[in-house]
């Protein structure tokens, strides 16, 4: 059996990975995350689609780097906006953004305030990108993309508590969150 002694990431060269210790993040595995964001392109995409209207003159974070931001923290199990003001100085969250500070909680309510119709259908056609760009790396005759595919956890051994209605339907599964 092989093991990885250090090896690094293609989005950047500089980030190493490697089971020596040392700074920890509870976060790293976000960086796996980067890894097929950059294959696939969803960061530059997000950045290409997705024009949200904003009169304000000046911005510190982009829109497109708060709406990754938002995906990379829900990632993580941070599903709050509040969440946000925790994570300003997360080591990995500044590796992954290339930043010295992320958005705020402030700056992420801001954002969410100015979403409006149009801005629901260039999230549609990014999502249509998505599905293109997936679909050109792992053809399928269809996907399911998951919004929400909770699993509740039970108590005991009660019947088809793992059971996912799309488990046999010979399709590929994409969850999102």
């Amino acid at each position: 059996m092989k093991s990885v002694q250090e090896t690094s990431l293609q989005f950047n060269k500089r980030v190493k990975i490697n089971f020596d210790g040392g700074d920890l993040s509870s976060d790293s595995g976000l960086l796996l995350y980067k890894e097929f964001d950059e294959k696939l392109g969803i960061t530059e995409m997000m950045k290409e689609k997705i024009n949200i209207k904003d009169s304000s003159s000046h911005h510190t974070h982009f829109n497109h780097d708060v709406i990754m931001q938002k995906v990379y923290q829900h990632l993580a199990g941070h599903h709050t906006d509040n969440a946000a003001d925790d994570l300003q100085v997360e080591p990995t969250m500044l590796r992954i953004f290339s930043k010295e500070r992320l958005a705020s909680q402030p700056t992420i309510s801001r954002l969410n305030s100015k979403v409006d119709e149009e801005t629901v259908d260039q999230f549609q056609q990014a999502i249509q990108c998505l599905f293109d760009r997936v679909q050109q790396v792992k053809p399928s005759d269809g996907f399911i993309f998951d919004i929400d595919s909770a699993n509740f956890e039970t108590t005991g051994n009660q019947e088809n508590t793992s059971y996912n209605a799309h488990s046999d339907d010979g399709l590929s599964s994409v969850v999102l969150i």
